[in-house]
């Protein structure tokens, strides 16, 4: 890179980072730093923790803010050393060199155009779940005891009567009311009325 342009580049990020510096004192002289003092009287201890739910997201949007500027911060002063060891301007996903007029716009950006639009999207990332939480039979998550009319999963309900059933004792009125109540009373989730138990493939059967 030529060196007036890694003068004018310099430029750029000295001025960005001044700009973000001076918002970031701003902030820090103006917001308040508790969430207590975002709200305006003098005792939340009589409030719902409801109604302090405006408080605590402008709590949140102000650090979130916050750590963005500081994090904008960091990639300037990056982009700086780079600027002192010839390696600015490179994109770090493909190698080429970044557009300038990407430059000129975000000067502290370390992808090219093309390699930012090939990132993940906010939204798949937010939808992203831990892998814990995928769990597969016997441990899935579930209540119900049929997913399809050949899949049969082994729920937590038959786990309990797996086991419990050695403590069965013959004869015991308790062990099956027939109100569901009892130990070894098959369940069904959602069913209020015995009408309800009836499946659309028996009722088609009985006609």
């Amino acid at each position: 890179m030529e060196q007036n342009k890694i003068e004018h580049y310099k430029k750029l990020l000295l001025r960005e980072k001044k700009r973000i510096e001076d918002m970031l004192k701003k902030m820090q002289d103006n917001h308040p730093g508790a969430m207590e003092e975002y709200g305006t009287e003098l005792s939340s201890y009589d409030n719902h923790p409801a109604d302090l739910g405006t408080e605590m997201f402008m709590m949140e949007h102000d650090k979130g803010l916050k750590n963005k500027n500081e994090d904008i911060i960091y990639e300037i002063e990056n982009s700086i050393e780079k600027l002192k060891s010839g390696d600015y301007g490179i994109c770090e996903g493909c190698g080429v060199n970044i557009e300038e007029d990407r430059l000129e716009l975000i000067p502290y950006t370390k992808l090219c155009l093309e390699c930012s639009n090939k990132k993940i999207p906010l939204d798949v990332k937010m939808s992203f779940r831990p892998e814990e939480e995928d769990r597969d039979y016997p441990f899935k998550r579930r209540n119900v005891e049929v997913s399809d009319e050949t899949d049969m999963n082994f729920d937590r309900e038959d786990s309990y009567q797996a086991v419990a059933r050695y403590n069965k004792v013959e004869k015991d009125p308790s062990n099956t009311t027939g109100d569901d109540q009892g130990i070894f009373d098959e369940s069904q989730d959602g069913i209020v009325e015995e009408v309800e138990k009836l499946s659309e493939k028996y009722y088609k059967d009985t006609l």
